[in-house]
């Protein structure tokens, strides 16, 4: 039995079965999207750029104002989607597809959207009508989703690994030496391609007499790649097996590891991330 909120709300509505898989996201789609706790449903309005996707939240229930729309999908599942809430989120916050709009509602749902065309009901015109409440809720799941990350967000005081270890001229041999690992991961420490484990921070810690910022430099191809909602599953299984639950944890080491298994390679030209995430998620 299943303990999602949300599919046991469609399970109760008997709503016909759900596609839950992880495409490439396009417009035109209606997706689940979740990420630290925060959850909403979500129809896909624009073309991918980069990580982030643009989209506008959704609900199960006929409610919504001016801007909002009833719309129909391919599999009969009839959704609100609130046109007015709408923002860009990151792609990796997107869990899984539930259907798809057919073409004609979600041109309609645009239309809407823009305020070419009036929507399925009046304007919200007091702060004490309920849909307020509604709309209030959708906009903060949406800001939640939107400044979602993974990567680490450094701050303007603390100094790096590599940058302690340049002011106390210490090489990257002396630090493999200290952590027991090889030179070449030590260089990976210092350029930041992988997050340094709990242990070996204390030990950092010791070496330079302060803690050092973690700071993260990935290939931003490796960083989009990732934030594939096809590899989400594989990466929640890994976090759930090694990383406490932690989803952000487990990307920053599986990147840490994408960059080292790159570093191996001796070809020339760009990476097929995709293809070595794949191989390395399919190993495990």
């Amino acid at each position: 039995m299943t303990t999602d909120p949300f599919l046991q709300r469609l399970s109760e509505l008997h709503w016909p079965t759900v596609v839950l898989d992880q495409p490439e996201p396009v417009p035109g789609q209606l997706w689940r999207a979740e990420w630290g706790g925060a959850v909403c449903l979500v129809v896909v309005s624009g073309v991918r750029v980069g990580r982030v996707v643009p989209v506008m939240a959704a609900i199960a229930d006929q409610a919504g104002d001016e801007r909002s729309l009833v719309v129909q999908s391919v599999n009969g599942m009839t959704p609100s989607v609130w046109g007015g809430v709408a923002s860009s989120i990151k792609m990796f916050t997107l869990e899984y597809r539930i259907t798809d709009l057919i073409t004609e509602s979600f041109d309609t749902l645009m239309a809407v959207a823009d305020g070419r065309q009036q929507g399925d009901w009046a304007p919200i015109s007091s702060d004490l009508d309920d849909r307020v409440l509604i709309q209030t809720d959708l906009e903060e799941r949406l800001r939640l989703l939107s400044e979602a990350e993974w990567l680490p967000t450094r701050s303007k005081e603390a100094a790096t690994i590599a940058e302690l270890a340049e002011g106390a001229g210490i090489r990257a041999s002396q630090i493999a030496d200290r952590l027991g690992i090889t030179p070449g991961d030590a260089r990976r420490l210092l350029r930041g391609q992988r997050e340094p484990l709990a242990d070996e921070m204390r030990v950092l810690s010791d070496l330079f007499g302060s803690v050092p910022e973690v700071s993260l430099q990935f290939d931003e191809g490796l960083v989009v790649s990732l934030d594939l909602p096809e590899f989400r599953p594989g990466i929640h299984l890994a976090a759930s097996d090694e990383h406490d639950g932690d989803e952000a944890s487990a990307r920053r080491a599986l990147a840490g590891r994408m960059e080292a298994l790159a570093a191996r390679h001796r070809d020339h030209g760009p990476r097929n991330w995709v293809s070595l995430i794949r191989e390395a998620l399919h190993e495990d």
